[in-house]
This record gives C-alpha cells, sequence and structure tokens, in this order.
C-alpha cells in the first residue's frame, strides 16, 4: 500500500435534482414490492406508521413541523391503491409540498378525534400488515423487520437523490473548513456548517465538531464552547429527500501536529482498505479484519475497538451497523458509511455498494487528497487541510 497528496480539480456542487416524474415512478416499484408482500401474507392492506418507512413508500414525504409523534401521518397501501393518512390541519401542506402527482387518496381524521381512533376504525375486521401495530383491534400483524430489509436495497431514484444530497454535504463541510477562523468555537463552527445545510434544504441530524484532538477523548462527540487553536475535525448528518448521509473532513492552521498527521494517514489507509473490500456479496466481517491489519501495521492496533467502523444508512442515519458479527453479504444498491478514527483523526464518508466497485456519495470537491494504492487499485481519501 502507497499514497501520494494531490489536489483536486474543481467540481461544481449545488445539490440540485430534478425530480420530475421520476418520484412517482418510484411510488410505483414501492407499490409493486408492497402488493407481493401482500399477497404472500394473504393480506387486504398494509398500514404504515413509523416515520422511516413512510419516508420510504412516498419517496421523500418528511412529516415537518408535527410535533406530537402521535399526530404524525401514516400510510395504508392494498394491492392497487394508496392512502396518507393524517389530521385535517396537515393535509393541505401534506400535499401541496410532498405528495402532490404521486397518486396518493386521503384518509384524514379530524384533530379533535386523535389518530388512534381513527386507526381503530380502519383495522377493524380487516387482516393488516403493520410496521409498528398500534394497539387497537382487529388481525394486525407486524412486518417491521422485512420492511427493513425491503429499503435497504435503494432504487435507482433513490441513488439519485443520495448522491446530490452527499455532493451537498461534502460541499458545507469543505467550505466551512475554509472559512472558519481561529480561536472560534466549536459552537459557532457547527452553527456555520449547519446553516450551509440548511440553506440548501438538508436537514441537520448530527453535527460534530472537535477542536485540538478532543476527538481523541470522545469517538463520539458533538460540539462546546471550545475555541479552536489549531486544528478541527468536522463531521456531518444530513438528511434529504427522506435519506441520510454522513461525512467528515479535517482542516489545520499552520503544519499538522505529528499526533493528527500520524493518525489521519492510518485511517486513511484504514477505509481504503474496506473501499478496496466494498463489493457485492463481500462479508462483512473479512472487510473489518483486513481493516484491523493496517490498523495495526499503522501503529494503531486498538483504536478499531473504540469507535464502530461503518454502518448502513440510507431511510435512517444507522440501518445496520456493521460488527465482526454480521452475517449480511454486502448487496448493490446498498449505500455504506465508512468511519475510521485513531487519535484524533477520522476518515469518514458514505458510498454506494454497485458491481462495479463502490461509487462515492460524498466525494471531495476542492480540496487535498490522498491516493492510496491498495491492491493494485487506486483510492482517493480526502487529506487534511491546511491553511
Amino acid at each position: 500500500m502507497s499514497e501520494q497528496t494531490t489536489q483536486q480539480p474543481t467540481q461544481a456542487a449545488s445539490g440540485a435534482l430534478d425530480l420530475g416524474s421520476d418520484r412517482r415512478a418510484d411510488v410505483e416499484i414501492k407499490q409493486a414490492q408492497i402488493r407481493r408482500l401482500l399477497e404472500d401474507a394473504g393480506r387486504e392492506g398494509l398500514l404504515l406508521l413509523d416515520a422511516d418507512n413512510v419516508a420510504w413508500f412516498t419517496s421523500g414525504a418528511q412529516p415537518r413541523g408535527i410535533l406530537d409523534p402521535a399526530a404524525a401521518p401514516a400510510v395504508f397501501c392494498s394491492a392497487e391503491g394508496r392512502w396518507i393518512i393524517c389530521s385535517n390541519v396537515d393535509s393541505l401542506r401534506l400535499f401541496d409540498e410532498d405528495l402532490d402527482g404521486l397518486g396518493f387518496q386521503l384518509k384524514e381524521w379530524p384533530w379533535h378525534w386523535g389518530r388512534e381512533q381513527f386507526l381503530g376504525d380502519l383495522c377493524h375486521n380487516r387482516k393488516i400488515l403493520c410496521d409498528f401495530p398500534p394497539g387497537v383491534e382487529g388481525d394486525v400483524q407486524q412486518v417491521g423487520p422485512e420492511l427493513s430489509k425491503l429499503r435497504r436495497v435503494l432504487t435507482e431514484y433513490e441513488q439519485a437523490c443520495l448522491i446530490a444530497l452527499g455532493q451537498t454535504i461534502a460541499h458545507a463541510l469543505e467550505a466551512t473548513c475554509r472559512t472558519l477562523a481561529r480561536k472560534e468555537s466549536e459552537r459557532e463552527v457547527a452553527g456555520q456548517l449547519s446553516h450551509r445545510l440548511m440553506h440548501r434544504g438538508v436537514q441537520p441530524v448530527h453535527v460534530a465538531v472537535a477542536a485540538d484532538g478532543r476527538s481523541r477523548s470522545y469517538r463520539r462527540h458533538t460540539f462546546t464552547p471550545t475555541s479552536i487553536d489549531q486544528y478541527a475535525v468536522l463531521t456531518a448528518t444530513g438528511r434529504k429527500y427522506g435519506l441520510c448521509v454522513t461525512a467528515s473532513r479535517s482542516v489545520c492552521f499552520g503544519e499538522a501536529p505529528e499526533e493528527l498527521k500520524s493518525g489521519h494517514s492510518a485511517v486513511c489507509r484504514v477505509t481504503a482498505s474496506y473501499l478496496a473490500s466494498t463489493w457485492p456479496d463481500a462479508v462483512p466481517r473479512e472487510i473489518l479484519t483486513a481493516g484491523r491489519r493496517i490498523y495495526t501495521i499503522s501503529g494503531f492496533e486498538h483504536e478499531w475497538l473504540l469507535a464502530p467502523q461503518g454502518h448502513l444508512t440510507g431511510r435512517v442515519p444507522v440501518e445496520l451497523q456493521l460488527t465482526p458479527q454480521t452475517t449480511d453479504l454486502l448487496e448493490p444498491g446498498w449505500a455504506l458509511t465508512w468511519s475510521a478514527s485513531a487519535g484524533p483523526a477520522i476518515s469518514c464518508d458514505t458510498y454506494l455498494v454497485t458491481d462495479k466497485g463502490p461509487k462515492s456519495v460524498t466525494p471531495p470537491e476542492v480540496w487535498p487528497l490522498k491516493r492510496i494504492k491498495i491492491q493494485g487499485a487506486e483510492c482517493i481519501r480526502p487529506d487534511v487541510l491546511v491553511r
């Protein structure tokens, strides 16, 4: 394994996506999947209460502005039809902002009834599948695990949405690193990063800023009033189109200290090792074992024990944590976030599993790069930006 530091040419990242009729076609794909599920189970309808499953079936609708989980919209679908179930307070906005032209009909409850009464009437004398069975009378069968496996495999439309989101998150991270000022607090920088995300329609799910090695002590951190003196590691998870993406970038004022340089070199090599094995039918245990060898060779033998190394992502930030005990083989259409950490350094990006190898969802724009050769192939990883 060898590495080389270079600079990548400019690449625009507006994060814009032309939804058009593709979203309607994607909903029809989900309807066909549900039709087969209902036929196999001998049931007449599927009720979706989990907001992430609602986002999956609607290809992106989000219950924004609804503070009470008991008032959240739901979806009911049969083999041929689909309905949004919501309060009269939210129905007009949902169709205007999220559902217009997608073939949904409306089942509406008066806000003073409450959703539970409406769902009880809906399920009465029906054989229903449900992702999270409500406490109502009726023949309701849970189907949450089956739906979780279905939504792991992203459709072509979802993959396009994920890539657009990933470009926006990478752009926001890098722009924040290029413009943050020395002595600013982690809290101030987190606000700048969040602003850039929200300005482009991305909901910040998790924003972390670690100044001057705080990430060494706390592998799972957010942000504090601590000021940045020499360097910072930024990580962001954002949601748009009902999908989630995570990435990290690091910035240093002046020459990077040795602990950051050696740690970052190690984590770039580890993630390059993970990427070299990110192919369909790969075994997570074997991928992680190869990464552990790189940790050891790089002088960070026990660092892999201090934080998770990767997970499936998609409709939720973590669909499935990848551990040495994970038995599921990688599949085309899965979205994976690899995250290696050593000392104060973190190397984290999101990728799609494809038949042609891993496809970067959060590619660097104008950013220093490490080009690492592993198993005869070249892997590109974001380096530390020195200002």
